[in-house]
């Protein structure tokens, strides 16, 4: 009876062993995976994600799509391609062998934008709706639709006037005599009256001496 339960026990109960990961090697792969970068770019119709930096130790696991990828050349560089406009894309970084294999020692998520496929339309030449936008959502719109909405805001070509000249000015005599003529008049008469007044005295006093 002992025998029985113990079976069952362990049928429905398994023992799983666990390899041991031991923290220093745990601590190296994790320090490894966090060198990696991506970028993405536009190919007319979808995004590609290319990620570079990583390791040939490491497996990139595309935990959205169940794809794995490793790296290809020397640089440690894979591309992910045909990623639709406007998707997030969950992506886990594992070691590729060894006992930490089933650790899970990064996680990334890349988000691409939408692409506007009316951005280039010349009714969003010089406008400044947001929906003329490159990266921006506009597949809930038909064309017509996105005309009306943004031919609302259709500003027109902005011409800028030059700027006034500032005229210069260069200060002359006569602006100086303009400024001060009065100044200048007095001093003409309170010099010509004290020279008609000393010359007056003098010659009255050469007379006297006659």
């Amino acid at each position: 009876m002992n025998k029985v339960l113990c079976f069952l026990f362990l049928m429905f109960f398994p023992f799983v062993v666990f390899a041991q990961c031991n923290s220093s090697d745990l601590s190296r792969y994790k320090s490894l995976a966090s060198n990696i970068s991506n970028y993405y770019e536009y190919d007319g119709n979808n995004f590609n994600i290319v990620f570079y930096n990583v390791s040939d130790s490491l497996n990139v696991v595309d935990k959205t799509h169940d794809k794995t990828y490793t790296s290809n050349s020397t640089i440690g560089e894979f591309m992910v391609s045909d990623i639709k406009p406007g998707s997030t894309v969950s992506f886990g970084v594992y070691p590729k062998s060894g006992d930490c294999s089933d650790y899970r020692v990064l996680t990334t998520y890349v988000t691409v934008p939408y692409f506007n496929k009316y951005y280039s339309d010349p009714i969003c030449d010089n406008n400044g709706n947001s929906l003329c936008s490159k990266w921006v959502n506009t597949s809930m719109y038909s064309y017509d639709q996105f005309v009306n909405i943004v031919k609302t805001t259709k500003q027109e070509e902005v011409i800028e006037e030059p700027l006034p000249e500032v005229e210069i000015h260069k200060y002359g005599f006569f602006d100086f005599l303009g400024d001060f003529y009065i100044y200048i008049l007095l001093f003409i008469i309170v010099s010509g009256s004290t020279a008609i007044y000393f010359l007056d005295k003098k010659s009255k006093f050469d007379f006297s001496l006659r």
